[in-house]
């Protein structure tokens, strides 16, 4: 039985990559929503140090310090993302097509710039990451296959994830967001 599904590249499913290669099995926004609390207790902290025992060079070092590393959290989950999705230069947009048979995974990419046909078996993927939206096919540590999982067509994600779990055993990952 064949099922298929499809993905495009853009900056919805390079955001969702991006996001998950940084915060692996966390939720990016509960992470982001930890980390600004954290360092907005740090900045109180550090202001009312400054108001209660006045100006002190450590103090503001510390503060520089805290500011640039939440500008540096908002950097990578912001601009980075987009930054990625630049960087696909002509394979912005560009829509994958899939087919899941019984032991392989076929793979069709048309577009205007590129044309290209993969087969590849379950069992040479490096690992799987699966989210509420997409399932991540990783062909090596640096190569990915994005499957948006509301274009799935002829089964389920279940079917898809009974195939995938049974040849990648340990390396199938159920983020939980």
């Amino acid at each position: 039985m064949e099922i298929k599904a499809k993905c495009k590249y853009d900056l919805d499913s390079v955001k969702a990559l991006t996001h998950l290669t940084m915060y692996k099995k966390s939720d990016p926004r509960k992470r982001l929503i930890f980390w600004s609390t954290a360092f907005a207790i740090l900045f109180i902290i550090i202001i009312l140090e400054i108001i209660a025992f006045g100006f002190d060079t450590i103090l503001a070092v510390l503060l520089g310090v805290e500011i640039f590393g939440l500008l540096l959290i908002y950097f990578w989950y912001f601009i980075i993302p987009k930054i990625q999705y630049k960087s696909l230069a002509k394979m912005q947009n560009v829509e994958n097509q899939y087919i899941f048979c019984d032991n392989v995974l076929k793979a069709f990419t048309k577009s205007q710039e590129y044309n290209g046909e993969a087969e590849i078996e379950y069992s040479l993927f490096v690992k799987v990451y699966e989210t509420s939206r997409y399932l991540f096919l990783y062909q090596t540590n640096n190569q990915v296959f994005i499957v948006d999982k509301n274009t799935i067509e002829g089964g389920t994600v279940e079917e898809i994830r009974n195939k995938l779990s049974a040849f990648a055993t340990n390396k199938y990952i159920i983020c939980k967001y």
